[in-house]
């Protein structure tokens, strides 16, 4: 193995050979174009924050109409999150990837030509489709192909293109709101799915699900491409290893000469019942709980309907939507300052200081809220919670699920997790009106406060700390829980 890593360019611990220049360029490719998904992903999702005020005055529709509008896309991404985990491990991250960017492809066009309110909704609800596989698989895909040193800043990298998505959508509903344009703001969101589309025709596959899968000569030309090293053979293991599921997890199979690997399955990954096993209870209920309580903070929510909070607040629509373009801008610089902290800080002491940032701007706009509503200091407010938010919870749930699991459980497993992360969004969202309705905003903030505070107090004693483990190693346990 070791004469393999060197001709591959790269050195046995995942560092770049002095031949490893072109790998190196090679990787920044594979991670550049499939990162055009968090673009595409932070497009589809922010783009109807612009969208809602023209429609909701255009069709009349009720606060409960609303919010299926905008919660359309998020439970067609929490229906497509639990089988993204057994596509990406049977057929590859990458074909994975390209087919959502289709899929995204076609909901936009129906979205934008929609005749009416319930067309609106079919494409938003395919969007979705397109976006929960979007949300597993590109993450998965960088974190596979990055050096445990690089990883974290290179998967907040998608991170950061997510917030670009959303600051472009801002900035083209305020510069068609004018118009009433809402056809035109969606049509928008096909240029970056035609980029993402034709761009993964040019990367290759993950070497760790090559590898998996059995395709060992493919594994190493792609860890060629891309500088890395060859994912280590794992040697076979019947029955469980001492310590069982926790102690390390019981070992069904590495990828063998002749033979597939996972009981005949034509990926390596394991199914949900081996995949439960394999990773134990506590860590299951860690990556659930976390993907949940990122959206349970509001985030998204305050994200979605930045543009109906600032208005609510005082603001005229389009000071509104003006607003929420600044709130873009403190989102994209706040993930810019993320992936240079993640690496050297840690994912931990970012999620903890994220959430309890945020507990503290959504008290702020519920006190502002409740003492008159300024709309100057709520936008001000909004902003740090958002900033906080992106700095914590946002990028270090997807760079978190990626570490935790074992190998062969991280597809089903992440799959899993996400497939929470969006049915929660999805509530959320599809909540938030009728609850600023009967709660008032400052009520709303109020409670979402409260969540992120708990969240804050439960993680500081459940969640640990993965920063610079290797993904890899199929025999060792990823993280300690």
């Amino acid at each position: 193995m070791e004469a393999e890593a060197t001709e591959s360019g790269a050195g046995t611990d995942g560092r770049e050979a002095p031949g490893g220049a072109r790998g190196a360029r090679g990787r920044v490719l594979a991670v550049l174009i499939p990162s055009t998904g968090g673009l595409l992903f932070g497009y589809g999702t922010g783009g109807i924050a612009g969208v809602l005020p023209l429609i909701g005055e255009q069709y009349g529709l009720s606060a409960w109409t609303q919010g299926v509008v905008v919660s359309a896309a998020l439970l067609g991404a929490a229906l497509t999150a639990p089988v993204s985990g057994r596509f990406t491990d049977r057929f590859g991250r990458r074909p994975v990837i390209a087919a959502a960017a289709a899929a995204f492809a076609v909901g936009t066009a129906v979205s934008a030509t929609a005749g009416g309110p319930a067309a609106l909704v079919l494409g938003r609800f395919l969007v979705g489709l397109a976006l929960g596989a979007i949300s597993f698989a590109v993450p998965l895909y960088i974190a596979e192909i990055a050096p445990p040193a690089r990883r974290g800043a290179l998967v907040t990298l998608n991170q950061l293109m997510i917030t670009i998505g959303l600051l472009l959508a801002y900035a083209v509903s305020y510069a068609l709101q004018s118009d009433g344009a809402w056809r035109l703001m969606l049509a928008a969101g096909l240029a970056p799915a035609l980029v993402l589309l034709v761009g993964m025709a040019g990367v290759p596959e993950s070497p760790s699900w090559l590898e998996s899968a059995g395709h060992r000569a493919r594994a190493r030309a792609a860890a060629a491409a891309l500088g890395l090293p060859p994912a280590p053979e794992q040697p076979a293991v019947v029955g469980p290893q001492s310590g069982g599921p926790q102690g390390g997890g019981p070992q069904v199979g590495g990828p063998q000469g002749g033979g597939r690997p996972g009981g005949g399955r034509r990926g390596g990954g394991a199914g949900f019942r081996e995949a439960l096993a394999e990773a134990g209870p506590r860590r299951v209920a860690l990556g659930l709980g976390i993907a949940v309580l990122v959206h349970l903070t509001g985030l998204n929510t305050a994200i979605y309907y930045a543009p109906t909070i600032l208005a609510a607040s005082g603001l005229t629509p389009s000071g509104g939507v003006l607003g929420a373009v600044l709130v873009g801008v403190c989102n994209v610089a706040a993930t810019v300052v993320t992936i240079a902290l993640l690496d050297r800080r840690g994912r931990r002491p970012l999620m903890l200081g994220g959430l309890a940032a945020m507990a503290a701007a959504a008290a702020g706009i519920a006190a502002t809220q409740w003492s008159g509503g300024h709309a100057g200091t709520t936008a001000l407010l909004l902003c740090g919670f958002i900033v906080a938010g992106a700095v914590g919870p946002a990028p270090v749930f997807w760079v978190f699920a990626a570490e935790i699991y074992p190998r062969r459980a991280r597809g089903a497993l992440m799959s899993l997790a996400t497939a929470a992360h969006w049915a929660a969004d999805f509530v959320v969202a599809a909540t938030f009106l009728p609850l600023v309705k009967a709660l008032s905003l400052g009520g709303a903030f109020a409670l979402y406060g409260a969540v992120t505070l708990a969240a804050a107090l439960g993680l500081a004693r459940w969640m640990p700390e993965t920063k610079g483990i290797s993904l890899d190693d199929t025999r060792a346990e990823p993280v300690r829980v």
